[in-house]
């Protein structure tokens, strides 16, 4: 297989520059992260886990971008019957934003919720 030289060219710069345009990301426990929260939104109980009594803890990574909004979201672990609602309660939630040299920036947590009858 033949790969045209410019191509290959372009292909190594953008990766050499990606890197340099990513903003900082913050990783902090969650203890802090949560002391930063302004506004928490408690996901509903699936009916359908409540009729299965189906009790458990699911985490979510989140990414919370500069202005204290919750950017990205995902299932680190746990039972799917409460991703839905754990990812749209998540989304709303605002923290106040954590500074680096004076400057807001990203942060990156892992969140917990436990689901009991």
């Amino acid at each position: 297989m033949k790969i045209h030289p410019i191509l290959t060219s372009a292909i190594l710069l953008a990766g050499l520059a990606l890197p340099a345009l990513a903003e900082d990301v913050v990783e902090v426990p969650s203890s802090q992260a949560m002391n930063r929260a302004t506004k928490k939104v408690t996901p509903v109980y699936p009916p359908i886990a409540q009729q299965l009594k189906l009790r458990g803890e699911l985490t979510v990574d989140i990414v919370v971008n500069s202005q204290g909004e919750v950017e990205e979201a995902k299932i680190a672990k746990g039972n799917a019957v409460f991703s839905h609602n754990v990812l749209m309660a998540v989304k709303q939630w605002k923290f106040q934003p954590l500074e680096k040299e004076g400057k807001p920036v990203k942060m990156a947590t892992t969140i917990a919720f436990n689901f009991s009858n």
